[in-house]
């Protein structure tokens, strides 16, 4: 491989300015010059030794995406539509940034600690932390640090997170059911913490604040799983006519459950209503097309991404909570029952 003296014996500079177009330390470096560099690189093909620029730098170059996998679906986190969108845009505003980007998934919090605190990455984004494990990622990793989706309890903490309406998507989407008629409405979540907690909550506040009884809407639990979807809809089937609207915490287990009740005989949205939440790309290409809360994974991204690098430049950056707004996507999922006649 060609050598940086070599090079600047090639371009006609010094080693010391080839050298300085390599790390980006152009300032005192004349635009030809730095074009006429860039040329020579490109053309001999030089890969520059990262490890020893950042070295220089006392930086890695390296932003870290950690994920908590707890909800998800798929056994890969990636085949997941909201989670593929947000790491693929995130990819993508790192690398325009001249970053490279660490990724580690995985569903036990502990494992995820122990790898990040052995990383030396500039700046860290993480997505799916609570208030326990947060603290705990926090108090490993001392850098630049943004959650997305992190839902904190404890009003006192630091952290900086991207986060949604969550609340106010859940309470529209089921207020637009009570519009439609619906009166008998169940909720399906895998857990109901951070976030879920919030879209359970404004499931709930929208039935009671319609002046309907706390019977109007039934909560229940779903296993993250394609099977643990349908075991729960086997025990639900019994009394499927119970009810008139079902609201799934993500698009993902809509589609999975709109798939099982069409397999089984039920009619969307003619014997059984069906919304969602998140937006995601399947959730107009499935028939009937869903009804669901839209959220713009990468517009998150984006956001989370920015906020970081203002951290990293400068020290003096604020803490703070950055809610992005939701809308309703109104489309075929659900019936309007006022009278039975509509």
């Amino acid at each position: 491989m060609v050598t940086i003296k070599e090079l600047a014996k090639m371009i006609g500079v010094s080693p010391t300015t080839v050298s300085n177009v390599i790390r980006g330390k152009t300032q005192e470096v004349s635009q030809q010059t730095i074009e006429k560099v860039q040329k020579v690189l490109k053309e001999v093909n030089y890969i520059p030794n990262m490890t020893a620029i950042n070295l220089a730098k006392n930086s890695s170059n390296v932003i870290g995406y950690v994920m908590n996998a707890k909800g998800i679906i798929q056994d890969n986190a990636v085949k997941d539509f909201f989670t593929g969108e947000l790491i693929g845009a995130l990819e993508m505003e790192i690398r325009k940034a001249g970053y490279y980007m660490m990724i580690y998934i995985s569903d036990d919090v502990e494992e995820i600690i122990k790898f990040v605190s052995s990383w030396n990455v500039d700046g860290l984004i993480a997505l799916g932390f609570t208030d326990d494990n947060a603290q705990k990622l926090s108090e490993v990793y001392k850098k630049p640090l943004v959650f997305i989706d992190g839902h904190f309890y404890d009003d006192g903490n630091e952290y900086t997170n991207v986060g949604l309406e969550d609340y106010k998507g859940a309470y529209e989407i089921t207020q637009y059911l009570i519009e439609c008629g619906h009166r008998r409405m169940g909720f399906f979540a895998n857990n109901y913490i951070g976030i879920n907690h919030e879209r359970y909550r404004g499931f709930k506040d929208a039935i009671k604040n319609a002046g309907l009884p706390e019977e109007a809407g039934e909560q229940f639990f779903i296993e993250k799983s394609e099977k643990g979807i349908k075991r729960c809809l086997d025990e639900l089937m019994i009394r499927i006519s119970d009810f008139s609207a079902l609201f799934f915490i993500s698009d993902n287990f809509a589609v999975v459950a709109m798939d099982y009740l069409m397999e089984n005989g039920i009619r969307i949205p003619e014997d059984i209503s069906v919304v969602g939440f998140d937006d995601a790309a399947v959730a107009s290409l499935v028939r009937p097309k869903l009804t669901t809360v839209h959220q713009n994974p990468t517009q998150k991204a984006r956001v989370a991404f920015e906020k970081l690098m203002k951290l990293i430049n400068n020290p003096d950056e604020k803490a703070e909570n950055i809610i992005l707004p939701i809308s309703l996507c109104i489309r075929q999922s659900v019936k309007n029952i006022n009278s039975r006649a509509m």
